[in-house]
């Protein structure tokens, strides 16, 4: 089959435009992987052939290169609709942009989305130590007890790190929102900082349940679990100040249709 062009691909009316911008990236759980654009696309690349799914093959490269190629022809399109010349380096913006990065990372809110990636790297390795010991081995759980268990590992992994990195982009993205030289906003908007804030909070949210989970399951471990409930309490706290209307943000397709994490 021919690979059809972004063009095409985004002519589908059952699209939900922007939705890939607010999500968590986590296709394999989302209930809206038909009405991407993203996944749409890489599905449009996915086959039956194993070559294509390692990434050390010479296949997926080509394929990869193939890509890029149709992409460099749609920058041109896109920059001469917007009316901008790639080719042109403004230094002062990036010198901006630069800054707005590092003043982001710095920032005692993203200090405490890191620290918390590390407690959670700290927790596993001490509890995967633990378990494998044959002296403080937990009681063997039931298969329904293990699959929560899992799932419950599944999530807090998954937004271990970008819980850190989804308000690192809220704070550079407020940054840049507050530069009229910058931004300049048309008509009714929503801020990008207050979608990437929620998007955050999500993950804290989700977190925050999925260690409660694990403390059911495992009651033995309460008093090593809940330091980390209370540290993302108090992050989803700090994110709920510094963006207060982040919750009110509506992320097209998930808050629109779920009403989820309000």
């Amino acid at each position: 089959m021919q690979r059809r062009t972004l063009t095409e691909l985004a002519d589908n009316p059952n699209l939900i435009s922007g939705i890939y911008n607010y999500c968590d990236r986590w296709c394999e759980r989302c209930p809206f992987t038909a009405r991407c654009l993203v996944y749409a696309t890489e599905q449009e690349d996915a086959d039956d052939s194993p070559e294509s799914r390692d990434i050390s093959n010479e296949a997926f490269w080509r394929k990869l290169g193939s890509i890029l190629q149709e992409a460099q022809e749609m920058i041109q399109e896109w920059a001469q609709e917007a009316g901008l010349d790639p080719n042109e380096i403004d230094e002062l913006r990036e010198a901006r942009r630069e800054k707005r990065h590092t003043d982001a990372a710095a920032h005692r809110l993203a200090l405490a989305g890191k620290e918390y990636a590390s407690a959670v790297t700290d927790w596993f390795k001490e509890f995967n130590e633990t378990t494998t010991s044959s002296d403080t081995a937990p009681q063997e759980t039931d298969i329904e007890q293990a699959e929560q268990l899992n799932d419950a590992s599944d999530v807090i992994h998954w937004y271990q790190y970008q819980i850190a990195v989804k308000t690192m982009r809220a704070l550079s993205s407020r940054s840049r929102e507050e530069d009229p030289s910058e931004w300049e906003p048309e008509g009714p908007y929503q801020k990008d900082s207050d979608g990437s804030a929620k998007v955050a909070l999500v993950g804290i949210d989700r977190s925050i349940s999925a260690w409660r989970l694990i403390q059911l399951c495992l009651p033995e471990k309460t008093d090593h679990v809940v330091p980390l409930i209370l540290q993302l309490e108090r992050l989803r706290h700090r994110t709920e100040r510094e963006f207060p209307d982040a919750r009110d943000f509506i992320r097209p397709g998930f808050d629109e249709i779920l009403g989820e994490a309000n």
